[in-house]
Protein backbone atom coordinates (compact mmCIF):
# COMPACT_ATOMS: atom_id res chain seq x y z
CA UNK A 1 0.00 0.00 0.00
CA UNK A 2 1.20 3.26 -1.15
CA UNK A 3 2.60 6.09 0.99
CA UNK A 4 -0.76 7.86 0.34
CA UNK A 5 -2.87 5.07 1.64
CA UNK A 6 -0.96 5.12 4.93
CA UNK A 7 -2.06 8.58 6.14
CA UNK A 8 -5.41 8.63 4.91
CA UNK A 9 -9.08 7.40 6.66
CA UNK A 10 -10.40 4.64 4.83
CA UNK A 11 -13.52 5.28 2.79
CA UNK A 12 -16.42 2.22 2.68
CA UNK A 13 -17.61 0.87 -0.82
CA UNK A 14 -20.66 -1.37 -0.88
CA UNK A 15 -20.23 -3.48 -3.77
CA UNK A 16 -21.30 -7.24 -5.54
CA UNK A 17 -20.01 -8.82 -8.34
CA UNK A 18 -20.87 -7.04 -11.81
CA UNK A 19 -21.90 -3.74 -10.55
CA UNK A 20 -21.07 -0.34 -10.82
CA UNK A 21 -19.21 -0.31 -7.96
CA UNK A 22 -16.49 -1.67 -10.30
CA UNK A 23 -15.75 1.64 -11.26
CA UNK A 24 -14.69 3.48 -7.94
CA UNK A 25 -12.70 0.64 -7.11
CA UNK A 26 -10.99 1.12 -10.11
CA UNK A 27 -10.31 4.65 -9.67
CA UNK A 28 -9.57 4.04 -5.59
CA UNK A 29 -7.23 1.20 -6.84
CA UNK A 30 -5.30 3.60 -9.52
CA UNK A 31 -5.04 6.17 -6.51
CA UNK A 32 -3.83 3.83 -3.56
CA UNK A 33 -6.85 5.46 -1.54
CA UNK A 34 -7.69 3.08 1.55
CA UNK A 35 -10.90 1.11 0.82
CA UNK A 36 -13.01 -0.96 3.41
CA UNK A 37 -14.82 -3.41 0.29
CA UNK A 38 -17.76 -4.37 1.85
CA UNK A 39 -19.42 -6.95 -0.31
CA UNK A 40 -23.43 -7.14 -0.29
CA UNK A 41 -25.95 -9.53 -1.26
CA UNK A 42 -28.80 -9.04 -3.75
CA UNK A 43 -31.41 -9.54 -1.11
CA UNK A 44 -29.32 -7.58 1.58
CA UNK A 45 -30.10 -4.47 -0.29
CA UNK A 46 -33.35 -4.72 1.06
CA UNK A 47 -32.67 -4.77 4.30
CA UNK A 48 -33.35 -1.56 6.31
CA UNK A 49 -29.23 -1.34 7.17
CA UNK A 50 -28.68 -1.12 3.45
CA UNK A 51 -31.49 0.90 3.19
CA UNK A 52 -30.83 3.55 5.33
CA UNK A 53 -27.25 4.56 3.43
CA UNK A 54 -29.11 4.32 0.11
CA UNK A 55 -32.71 4.52 -0.14
CA UNK A 56 -32.83 2.56 -3.38
CA UNK A 57 -31.19 -0.01 -2.53
CA UNK A 58 -28.48 -0.08 -5.46
CA UNK A 59 -24.99 -0.48 -5.51
CA UNK A 60 -22.21 1.05 -5.32
CA UNK A 61 -22.74 3.21 -2.03
CA UNK A 62 -19.95 4.91 -0.78
CA UNK A 63 -19.61 6.47 3.32
CA UNK A 64 -16.79 8.93 3.34
CA UNK A 65 -14.32 8.82 6.30
CA UNK A 66 -16.10 11.93 7.66
CA UNK A 67 -19.38 9.45 7.51
CA UNK A 68 -20.85 11.62 4.88
CA UNK A 69 -22.53 8.77 2.24
CA UNK A 70 -22.25 8.78 -1.95
CA UNK A 71 -24.05 6.79 -4.46
CA UNK A 72 -24.28 7.19 -8.05
CA UNK A 73 -21.23 5.30 -9.64
CA UNK A 74 -20.64 8.49 -12.55
CA UNK A 75 -20.69 10.89 -9.12
CA UNK A 76 -18.48 8.64 -7.29
CA UNK A 77 -15.50 8.22 -9.31
CA UNK A 78 -15.45 12.09 -10.24
CA UNK A 79 -15.58 12.98 -6.56
CA UNK A 80 -12.87 10.43 -5.72
CA UNK A 81 -10.69 11.62 -8.74
CA UNK A 82 -10.86 15.02 -7.55
CA UNK A 83 -9.74 14.02 -4.09
CA UNK A 84 -5.87 13.25 -5.81
CA UNK A 85 -6.27 16.34 -8.48
CA UNK A 86 -2.49 16.03 -9.35
CA UNK A 87 -2.94 12.38 -10.61
CA UNK A 88 -4.69 13.49 -13.76
CA UNK A 89 -7.68 10.94 -13.64
CA UNK A 90 -10.03 14.37 -13.85
CA UNK A 91 -9.02 17.14 -16.34
CA UNK A 92 -9.11 20.23 -14.43
CA UNK A 93 -11.14 23.07 -15.42
CA UNK A 94 -8.33 25.00 -16.92
CA UNK A 95 -7.56 21.87 -19.74
CA UNK A 96 -8.60 22.31 -22.89
CA UNK A 97 -10.62 18.45 -22.79
CA UNK A 98 -12.23 19.34 -19.32
CA UNK A 99 -15.31 20.18 -20.82
CA UNK A 100 -15.77 17.40 -23.07
CA UNK A 101 -14.50 14.97 -20.59
CA UNK A 102 -17.84 16.24 -18.50
CA UNK A 103 -19.99 15.87 -21.42
CA UNK A 104 -19.00 12.28 -22.39
CA UNK A 105 -18.73 10.79 -18.59
CA UNK A 106 -22.38 12.08 -18.32
CA UNK A 107 -23.34 10.89 -21.85
CA UNK A 108 -22.15 7.41 -20.72
CA UNK A 109 -24.22 7.55 -17.41
CA UNK A 110 -27.20 8.97 -18.47
CA UNK A 111 -27.37 7.12 -21.65
CA UNK A 112 -25.64 3.88 -21.89
CA UNK A 113 -26.29 3.01 -18.36
CA UNK A 114 -29.83 3.95 -18.33
CA UNK A 115 -29.75 1.75 -21.52
CA UNK A 116 -28.29 -1.62 -19.79
CA UNK A 117 -30.60 -1.29 -17.00
CA UNK A 118 -33.80 -1.42 -19.63
CA UNK A 119 -31.96 -4.47 -21.32
CA UNK A 120 -31.02 -6.07 -17.58
CA UNK A 121 -34.38 -5.70 -16.09
CA UNK A 122 -37.05 -4.81 -18.69
CA UNK A 123 -39.61 -5.69 -16.46
CA UNK A 124 -39.27 -2.71 -14.42
CA UNK A 125 -40.14 -0.57 -17.32
CA UNK A 126 -43.62 -1.86 -18.78
CA UNK A 127 -46.17 -4.04 -17.18
CA UNK A 128 -44.00 -6.97 -16.08
CA UNK A 129 -46.80 -9.44 -16.39
CA UNK A 130 -46.97 -8.82 -20.30
CA UNK A 131 -44.26 -10.88 -21.97
CA UNK A 132 -44.71 -9.10 -25.49
CA UNK A 133 -44.37 -5.72 -24.01
CA UNK A 134 -40.85 -7.24 -21.88
CA UNK A 135 -39.53 -8.76 -24.52
CA UNK A 136 -40.07 -5.34 -26.82
CA UNK A 137 -38.31 -2.93 -24.06
CA UNK A 138 -35.38 -5.55 -24.65
CA UNK A 139 -35.13 -5.19 -28.24
CA UNK A 140 -35.19 -2.28 -27.94
CA UNK A 141 -32.45 -1.40 -25.14
CA UNK A 142 -30.34 -4.15 -27.38
CA UNK A 143 -30.61 -1.73 -30.72
CA UNK A 144 -30.28 1.56 -29.04
CA UNK A 145 -26.99 0.03 -26.92
CA UNK A 146 -25.34 -0.67 -29.87
CA UNK A 147 -26.37 2.88 -31.55
CA UNK A 148 -24.83 4.64 -28.47
CA UNK A 149 -21.66 2.71 -28.55
CA UNK A 150 -21.40 3.76 -32.39
CA UNK A 151 -21.42 7.54 -30.98
CA UNK A 152 -18.98 6.86 -28.35
CA UNK A 153 -16.64 4.94 -30.18
CA UNK A 154 -16.64 7.78 -33.23
CA UNK A 155 -15.84 9.91 -30.68
CA UNK A 156 -12.30 8.44 -28.76
CA UNK A 157 -9.02 9.32 -29.58
CA UNK A 158 -8.56 10.47 -33.43
CA UNK A 159 -10.88 7.58 -34.31
CA UNK A 160 -8.14 5.21 -35.98
CA UNK A 161 -7.19 2.17 -34.71
CA UNK A 162 -3.23 2.24 -34.22
CA UNK A 163 -2.97 5.85 -32.36
CA UNK A 164 -2.68 5.92 -28.43
CA UNK A 165 -5.78 3.56 -26.67
CA UNK A 166 -7.21 6.14 -24.54
CA UNK A 167 -10.64 8.14 -24.91
CA UNK A 168 -8.46 10.88 -25.14
CA UNK A 169 -5.58 9.51 -26.93
CA UNK A 170 -2.69 8.98 -24.71
CA UNK A 171 -4.30 10.62 -21.16
CA UNK A 172 -5.93 8.08 -18.75
CA UNK A 173 -9.20 9.22 -17.44
CA UNK A 174 -11.63 7.85 -15.18
CA UNK A 175 -13.90 8.17 -18.11
CA UNK A 176 -11.61 5.06 -19.95
CA UNK A 177 -12.55 3.37 -16.50
CA UNK A 178 -16.55 4.15 -17.04
CA UNK A 179 -16.26 2.91 -20.58
CA UNK A 180 -14.59 -0.39 -19.95
CA UNK A 181 -17.32 -1.56 -17.58
CA UNK A 182 -20.30 -0.04 -19.66
CA UNK A 183 -18.84 -2.23 -22.39
CA UNK A 184 -18.69 -5.24 -20.40
CA UNK A 185 -22.62 -5.09 -19.98
CA UNK A 186 -22.99 -5.36 -23.39
CA UNK A 187 -25.71 -8.59 -24.60
CA UNK A 188 -22.10 -9.94 -26.51
CA UNK A 189 -19.08 -8.02 -25.28
CA UNK A 190 -16.56 -9.85 -27.83
CA UNK A 191 -19.01 -9.03 -30.72
CA UNK A 192 -19.15 -5.70 -29.91
CA UNK A 193 -15.66 -4.55 -29.59
CA UNK A 194 -14.94 -6.96 -32.46
CA UNK A 195 -17.09 -4.39 -34.16
CA UNK A 196 -15.60 -1.17 -32.78
CA UNK A 197 -12.13 -1.88 -32.79
CA UNK A 198 -11.34 1.57 -31.38
CA UNK A 199 -13.35 0.41 -28.52
CA UNK A 200 -11.58 -2.60 -28.33
CA UNK A 201 -8.37 -0.61 -27.73
CA UNK A 202 -9.76 1.31 -25.10
CA UNK A 203 -11.02 -1.31 -23.03
CA UNK A 204 -7.93 -3.86 -23.43
CA UNK A 205 -5.60 -0.88 -22.29
CA UNK A 206 -7.86 -0.27 -19.27
CA UNK A 207 -8.28 -3.86 -17.76
CA UNK A 208 -4.82 -4.29 -18.10
CA UNK A 209 -3.23 -2.11 -16.02
CA UNK A 210 -1.90 -2.97 -12.90
CA UNK A 211 -4.29 -1.79 -10.47
CA UNK A 212 -7.43 -2.61 -12.53
CA UNK A 213 -6.54 -6.13 -13.76
CA UNK A 214 -7.30 -7.71 -10.73
CA UNK A 215 -10.28 -6.09 -9.70
CA UNK A 216 -11.53 -6.69 -13.17
CA UNK A 217 -11.77 -10.80 -12.40
CA UNK A 218 -13.04 -9.83 -8.48
CA UNK A 219 -16.13 -8.20 -10.10
CA UNK A 220 -16.41 -11.10 -12.67
CA UNK A 221 -16.88 -8.29 -15.41
CA UNK A 222 -17.27 -10.51 -18.18
CA UNK A 223 -20.72 -12.13 -16.83
CA UNK A 224 -22.57 -9.26 -17.63
CA UNK A 225 -24.83 -6.90 -14.50
CA UNK A 226 -26.07 -8.31 -11.92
Amino acid sequence: MGERAEMMAAYRLYWSERTGAFAPAAVMAELELPCEAVRIEKAAREEAAYRALNPMGQIPTLVLPDGRVMSESAAIVLYMAQQVPDSGLVPKASEAIHPLFLRWLFFCQCNLYETVLRFAYPARYTDGDDVAAVADVRSAAAARMDALWDIVAAAIGDGSDSGPPYFFAARFTVLDIYIAMLSAWHPDPPALLRRLPVLARLVGATVARPAIAPLWRTYHMHAGPA
